[in-house]
């Protein structure tokens, strides 16, 4: 295991720790204390936390590597096209040697939202005079059924206290007069709650109906649950909000502190939502996408910082669905979403199903289609997808700039699939050459690491270093 300072590639390639094209075992957070000496502040990453999002990127990753030396020389921007909830957005401006813009894709209009509030400094000494204002207009309304959200199952999931209560905030929000990036911070204090006031079970990502019964014999769970189902069904909502407000403005405000963000030096931008096709749109309320006056993606993209969808993904759309509601979005908003999600398992069984010309991959799909048509269809599709954002990485990435991936490994059924190889593949083809490979425990990371059964436990981070070809 790799924990020692190592300084750039060359010495963590050393010929007595590579053999056979393996992966490297790193322990990137003991690298990065070791490199740095703690010459970094956590408490900048505790914005990282301002939102839950599953399968966050562990921090400590793009910290380590953005502040080699191997990049000095590359001062163009970070491009993060799977940018999830904003983790190397937010290392890549906040970097203790090295800070860079940032452009971030991302699908999910929650994960926008989240990465876009906690890479923006806000003058926070305005926030209690907002606050008196929101809750006047809180206090005020009385009828605001106009902002209660119309989706299935409204009742099942809120009771109806919750309902009244969590409507009147959005009205309160939406007519309080301030900026939008004031804004957009009361939305992702909002939003945080949603799940709290929620009859779904705070235990399981995706909402499930929390059932007592099940933590009948946990005695750590079960006091907890007693009293969050007490609360769902009468919740105290501006008490939750207000709280949500405070810790959130004390995780943000420490990067105002970062002279070169406050000054407005260095910025991160949500620019996209479609990694097979970037371009550059303008973010706008709830975490919506203008696309009216498209622009061409900056010239000087340097380095693909990214965490791909897992082939068997993360159900983010589905974990995310009551804040969407609540923000807005409609049951086909979401249907849309999760149909043009990458690793989706919204696939049709008659998919057309063609060679890759990548052995590795066009042997997995081969064996996943004789085992199951539907599960095979979806396999190609996964890599189909994968393959154009690789290219489409490819074509916006600079000359010798790099691309860095971290994927997770997965089974198939059945079979153990290493996807950091498949990938690894898919690129080389692609005219770009890997520099190395690292291995990287996952501990506790906001990771659903299992994932039901289908996809197997998730164990390992993989992190592909490739370097574009000339």
């Amino acid at each position: 295991m790799v924990t020692e300072a190592y300084h750039n590639f060359d010495q963590i390639i050393d010929e007595d720790r590579i053999k056979d094209n393996k992966p490297i075992p790193f322990d990137f957070k003991k690298a990065s204390e070791a490199l740095l000496k703690n010459d970094f502040s956590k408490e900048n990453r505790y914005s990282h936390y301002i939102h839950y999002y599953p399968g966050r990127i562990y921090p400590y990753i793009p910290l380590y590597i953005l502040s080699l030396p191997d990049f000095f020389d590359l001062d163009g921007y970070v491009l993060d096209p799977f940018a999830g909830s904003g983790t190397i957005l937010l290392e890549s401006i906040m970097n203790p040697v090295f800070k860079r813009n940032a452009l971030g894709v991302e699908i999910n209009p929650i994960a926008r939202l989240i990465s876009k509030v906690k890479t923006t400094v806000i003058d926070f000494t305005e926030i209690d005079g907002l606050m008196r204002k929101l809750f006047t207009l809180y206090l005020r309304r009385e009828n605001t059924s106009e902002y209660v959200p119309r989706f299935d199952n409204l009742n099942f999931w809120f009771s109806s206290p919750a309902i009244k209560k969590l409507s009147k905030l959005k009205c309160a929000i939406e007519n309080l007069d301030a900026s939008e990036d004031f804004k957009d911070f009361f939305w992702i204090c909002f939003s945080s709650i949603v799940r709290k006031v929620s009859k779904a079970d705070p235990y399981i990502p995706p909402p499930v109906l929390l059932k007592l019964r099940k933590y009948k014999n946990n005695p750590e769970k079960y006091p907890k649950l007693i009293n969050f189902s007490k609360q769902a069904r009468n919740p105290n909502v501006w008490d939750l909000f207000e709280h949500a407000v405070k810790s959130n403005r004390e995780r943000i405000d420490n990067l105002s502190k970062i002279e070169e963000l406050k000054n407005n030096e260095v910025k991160a931008e949500i620019i996209w939502d479609d990694a097979r096709d970037i371009k550059k749109g303008r973010l706008i309320r709830h975490g919506r996408i203008d696309k009216d006056l498209t622009k061409k993606l900056p010239s000087n993209i340097d380095i693909i910082f990214t965490s791909p969808p897992y082939l068997t993904a993360q159900k983010y759309i589905r974990t995310n669905k009551l804040e969407l509601y609540w923000l807005g979005y409609t049951k086909d908003d979401l249907i849309e979403l999760e149909r043009n999600s990458i690793g989706s398992e919204k696939i049709s069984v008659k998919s057309e199903i063609s060679s890759f010309d990548i052995e590795s991959i066009d042997s997995l799909v081969e064996y996943a289609v004789y085992k199951d048509k539907l599960r095979g269809a979806t396999v190609h599709k996964y890599f189909e997808n994968m393959i154009k954002v690789l290219d489409e990485m490819g074509s916006v990435l600079n000359r010798n700039g790099y691309a860095i991936l971290v994927v997770g490994n997965n089974n198939v059924l059945g079979k153990k699939v290493n996807t950091y190889r498949l990938l690894t593949d898919a690129a080389i083809k692609l005219n770009f050459s890997e520099v190395v490979t690292l291995k990287d425990e996952i501990r506790t990371r906001s990771m659903m690491t299992s994932r039901n059964g289908t996809g197997g436990l998730i164990k390992n981070e993989y992190i592909i270093i490739l370097k574009k070809g000339g």
